[in-house]
């Protein structure tokens, strides 16, 4: 039996890591932070949308299995 797990979650666990990667980087001196953030943040939008896209589909899929 396969373990389950919520999309939503690994999907803002991989967001918060990738976050406080670019946060790193910027500290560093080797990535200014501010400006990838001001030029990419509407990525996460398209992020949200897909895991919500996801999530929908495979609660359908699931619902379609258990009939």
């Amino acid at each position: 039996m396969a373990v389950g797990y919520r999309t939503e979650a690994l999907v803002l666990g991989l967001l918060l890591i990738a976050l406080g990667v670019l946060w790193t980087l910027g500290n560093m001196g080797y990535l200014d932070t501010l400006d990838v953030l001001r030029r990419w943040w509407p990525m996460a939008f398209v992020v949200w949308g897909a895991v919500e896209l996801l999530a929908f589909l495979a609660g359908r899929s699931a619902r379609r299995s258990s009939e």
